[in-house]
């Protein structure tokens, strides 16, 4: 009996996923497995293993094609006991669930995005471009705000504690700008009223194949824990994450980014799908964790351009 992979939940989930797949594609070569995705299938793209095998979840006639005489599974990493005690981050987790292998030294081999050839050439043109009319010799890919900000009163709101405020937001930019170009990554309603330093990625039918495209030719990635960091992991990028009400531990990359988090902070665990009322007691707890003093600006604007300036990503 073949299987049929579910994926629910956002693109950071998705784009974690990807490695495992790959895996399983490798160490199952007999199993015609399907992959039905609730949405961002367009992560799956051009993946020359990958993209003939997926198929949006909510299409007529999928129950019958995908998963009436198939194995369905459903991998759900926010209720494997190792990931929610983080001792294992989105893409390992994957892993163990999906092919049972609690090692993880091959998952490097797998789970990069792919581009067309389109895409590519867009990308550099964009980002030479950019470049030359900043006057600038380095692009970063900015993501100040995370999947679960909403808008109230012009000010970002953001119960899960993953996004700076826009105040913040532009002062890092314009303290930046100055040494770089840099690309706004994230909803046009969200963006600073007075920003027109950054260059902002227009919202067109294909805005996240041109961000995935972007991210793979910028200099460097500084963002939240949102699904820029997935994408930059993805394509080697070198980054800055700035961490609030999630571990890095479980929800990104430690052997790859690093991490500004406010000095003697670690955020209460929120146990998201598992418990609404200890999420909520969490976020709570967690309030305030990237409100950002001057001085942790200027720490993270300095660090960004000594990595530029150095060509790494060690050390803060």
């Amino acid at each position: 009996m073949d299987t049929t992979f579910l994926l629910t939940g956002g693109a950071g989930r998705v784009a974690a996923a990807i490695p495992a797949l790959e895996k399983y594609h490798y160490l199952n070569p007999n199993d015609n497995f399907k992959i039905l995705v609730a949405q961002w299938d367009m992560f799956f793209w051009s993946n020359p293993v990958l993209q003939d095998r997926t198929f949006e979840f909510n299409q007529k006639g999928n129950f019958e094609l995908f998963i009436k005489n198939s194995k369905l599974v459903a991998p759900e990493p926010y209720y494997y006991h190792k990931f929610y005690n983080q001792q294992v981050n989105l893409t390992q987790a994957f892993d163990e669930i999906i092919n049972g292998d609690t090692q993880h030294n091959d998952l490097k081999e797998f789970g990069y995005l792919y581009l067309n050839s389109s895409e590519k050439n867009y990308a550099k043109a964009a980002t030479q471009e950019l470049k030359n009319t900043k006057h600038r010799k380095k692009v970063v890919v900015f993501q100040p705000y995370g999947s679960s900000c909403e808008l109230l009163n012009n000010e970002v709101v953001d119960y899960s504690n993953r996004s700076i405020d826009k105040k913040t937001y532009f002062s890092i930019v314009k303290k930046l700008s100055k040494h770089v170009a840099i690309i706004y990554l994230g909803p046009s309603t969200f963006r600073h009223e007075q920003d027109d330093i950054s260059t902002f990625l227009n919202d067109d039918p294909y805005y996240i194949r041109n961000m995935i495209a972007t991210i793979s030719e910028c200099d460097y990635f500084l963002g939240v824990d949102s699904m820029g960091q997935h994408i930059a992991k993805s394509f080697n990028k070198p980054g800055l994450l700035l961490m609030g009400g999630t571990d890095e531990r479980n929800v990104s990359y430690s052997n790859h980014f690093k991490f500004f988090r406010k000095p003697n902070t670690l955020p209460k665990y929120v146990p998201i799908r598992i418990n609404d009322t200890d999420s909520n007691y969490a976020n709570r707890i967690n309030d305030g964790l990237l409100n950002l003093t001057d001085q942790e600006i200027n720490q993270i604007c300095d660090s960004v351009i000594n990595d530029l300036d150095k060509g790494n990503s060690n050390g803060l």
